[in-house]
């Protein structure tokens, strides 16, 4: 009688053993053809989180712009209101705040737009320099 109690023992061990653990926060790199995009949560945790974002050039130089993020989990329906981010210092920015109220895979995707002020006609254009998608998976 002691094997069926056993049998359910282990199987809940391996279930333990199994379980993730919570993962610690680890930049996040995504690229398009000129840009790099690394994205860094403060936390994996589902919950009011903050990013800090690096954006360079593929040389390695800092981008300015206006960044902006919209985080969003396509799976369930769910997104949140695009947020710009903080700069901090050349090609480094920050948004705070950001409530990912749902613990699973979510995207993140961050926008760069740079405005470009032409001599001749003195105007500004904004200019979509970047779009990339990061995932990132909360627990």
């Amino acid at each position: 009688m002691s094997w069926p109690c056993w049998r359910w023992s282990s199987q809940w061990s391996a279930l333990v053993v199994l379980w993730p653990r919570s993962v610690e926060a680890q930049p996040h790199l995504a690229e398009t053809d000129q840009l790099r995009f690394v994205l860094t949560p403060a936390s994996t945790r589902s919950g009011t989180n903050s990013f800090d974002l690096t954006v360079t050039d593929r040389a390695g130089g800092p981008v300015q712009g206006e960044v902006t993020v919209e985080p969003a989990m396509p799976q369930m329906g769910h997104a949140v209101a695009p947020i710009t981010a903080a700069p901090l210092r050349p090609g480094h920015y920050r948004v705070g705040s950001v409530d990912l109220f749902m613990a699973g895979q979510w995207e993140i995707t961050v926008s760069l737009s740079t405005a470009s002020t032409s001599t001749a006609s003195l105007s500004t254009v904004s200019l979509s320099a970047g779009r990339v998608v990061i995932p990132l998976l909360l627990t």
